[in-house]
């Protein structure tokens, strides 16, 4: 029996290490999940701020798109290899006509 929970455990222990990018639950993330937080930095500019995580992971705040008073706010979770585990809105405009909204037209996941 103990035999069986060191083995239960040790499996637990090496899937928790193990990262992936997820399932795209949005637009963004379909878009970004898995790609470099640099790229994006590169393409849209530094984050507002940033938290450091457990195990070498981060969250960063960026804040762009800024248009007629419209602007976007996004976190992005990271993984500590610098790839996006997740990103979605915290603050965003509907699109017009169902259309894609304001941060996925400003980060290019329309």
């Amino acid at each position: 029996m103990r035999f069986r929970l060191a083995l239960l455990a040790v499996s637990a222990a090496a899937l928790s290490a193990c990262t992936t990018a997820g399932v795209a639950s949005n637009p963004l993330e379909a878009r970004w999940n898995g790609k470099s937080a640099g790229a994006f930095f590169a393409a849209y500019g530094p984050p507002v701020s940033d938290t450091a995580g457990a195990g070498g992971t981060s969250t960063y705040i960026w804040r762009g798109g800024f248009s007629r008073g419209k602007s976007c706010l996004v976190e992005l979770s990271v993984g500590k290899d610098y790839q996006i585990r997740r990103i979605r809105a915290l603050s965003d405009r509907p699109g017009t006509n169902g259309g894609p909204s304001h941060c996925e037209q400003t980060l290019d996941a329309a």
